[in-house]
């Protein structure tokens, strides 16, 4: 018999996979940002240009970026796109808050045998496993975080 308060397999695959798609698009928009985009060698060359700057601002930068830095730097990057753009934009509000909340539901998923509140506090004292509203909440910013910044593309 499994205790329901543990942490179920398929949750935690979810929010991985919800971190890493999350990862990857917020690292395109700071490359784009830091003039590190895709450049390609010619119209029938396949050949990427730029390759070692981008792996290298990758692994000395990018890994190494905790949360909270990546959500000023990505605050800043819309502040930036937000005032060159001519057309409306429509903000995500507390944009930064969310980003660090995104990834403290990440940290607890990935860290605790038994479910955690953002508070830090163990939540066995419900009769519904606490992992299941950290999903909910989860998937939900990430849904608004993604189409947020893929419109900064």
């Amino acid at each position: 018999m499994t205790d329901p308060f543990e942490l179920p397999m398929d949750l935690l695959h979810e929010v991985i996979i919800r971190t890493i798609e999350l990862d990857n698009l917020s690292n395109q928009i700071i490359r784009v940002a830091f003039g590190l985009d895709l450049k390609w060698g010619g119209e029938n060359d396949s050949t990427l240009l730029n390759q070692n700057e981008i792996n290298r601002f990758k692994n000395f930068f990018l890994d190494n970026l905790g949360s909270s830095s990546r959500a000023e730097l990505l605050s800043e990057i819309v502040d930036d796109v937000i005032k060159s753009n001519k057309k409306e934009f429509k903000l995500c509000k507390d944009f930064k808050s969310k980003v660090i909340k995104f990834y403290k539901i990440r940290n607890i998923f990935a860290h605790n045998l038994y479910p955690k509140g953002l508070d830090g506090y163990t939540k066995l004292d419900t009769s519904v496993p606490h992992w299941i509203e950290l999903n909910k909440q989860h998937k939900e910013l990430y849904e608004e975080l993604k189409n947020f910044l893929y419109r900064l593309l």
